[in-house]
This record gives structure tokens, C-alpha cells and sequence, in this order.
């Protein structure tokens, strides 16, 4: 591997500092091959990757630079929840529902999918529902 330059080190320092999951690691990989010269077999028992996944990661570094070390986009389909759906529903769960005339006192996942699949079009499960609140900071419990 050539060896990086300062500017693309501290990039590479940056993405280990801030990234998460495996483009952190990732980015490890390449910064112990360029800094610390360490070979593919000792890099793989660090990070806990097989060898050839570091020579995969460490191939598409040279190629690619600090964008080759970020997943391919991926085939299926997209996700239905939006950035805007997402704002709405945490929105919405913060209000009383009879303060939207609806005839109930408490939110349930159910209702929260329900009205927010009127409100938006996007239809999801309690679960899911659940889960984004979860994510926004949001936790029902029961009456």
C-alpha cells in the first residue's frame, strides 16, 4: 500500500473518530497498514476479519480512497420511512390524541400507524412504529 499523505491520514483519523460500526473499523484497517506498517494476517486477528476481507478493504482504499471504504449500495427496496415521516410520528406521539378530535385518550402503536397512514400514506406495523419512536427518544408505557 503507497503510503498516505497528512491530509488523507487526518481523514482517515476522522472517519476512525467519528464513524460508526464498520466504517470505523474499516478505516482502522487502513490507518495500522499505513501508520503501523502491520501485515494482513496480524490486522485480521486485531480487527476480527478474515484476512482476505482486510486485502478486499485495503484494495479498495488504494482504489477508491476514503469513499471505497463506505458499503456498496445494496439491491431491494427502498425504505419506506422518509426523514419527514419520521419528524410527523415523533410529532404526532408528543400530542394528546383528543387535542387531534380523536375519539381515544391514550396513543398505541396501532393507532399511531392508522392515523399516521392517513396523514402520510405510508403504512407500517405497531412494531415499526415502536421502533422509531424508540429511536427518537419516545417510550410508551402502560396506563
Amino acid at each position: 500500500m503507497p503510503p498516505p499523505s497528512a491530509e488523507q491520514l487526518e481523514e482517515l483519523e476522522h472517519l476512525y473518530r467519528t464513524g460508526e460500526g464498520h466504517l470505523r473499523i474499516r478505516a482502522l484497517i487502513v490507518l495500522l497498514s499505513a501508520e503501523q506498517q502491520r501485515k494482513v494476517a496480524e490486522i485480521a486477528v486485531l480487527v476480527r476479519y478474515d484476512e482476505e476481507t482486510v486485502r478486499r478493504w485495503l484494495h479498495r482504499y488504494v482504489a477508491e480512497g476514503i469513499q471505497g471504504l463506505a458499503d456498496a449500495p445494496r439491491s431491494g427496496a427502498p425504505p419506506k420511512v422518509t426523514p419527514e415521516y419520521r419528524e410527523k410520528l415523533i410529532s404526532v406521539a408528543r400530542q394528546r390524541s383528543r387535542a387531534l378530535d380523536l375519539p381515544f385518550s391514550l396513543w398505541t402503536g396501532w393507532r399511531l400507524a392508522d392515523y399516521l397512514a392517513e396523514l402520510t400514506g405510508i403504512r407500517l406495523s405497531a412494531v415499526s412504529v415502536y421502533r422509531l419512536l424508540h429511536q427518537g427518544g419516545i417510550h410508551f408505557n402502560r396506563p
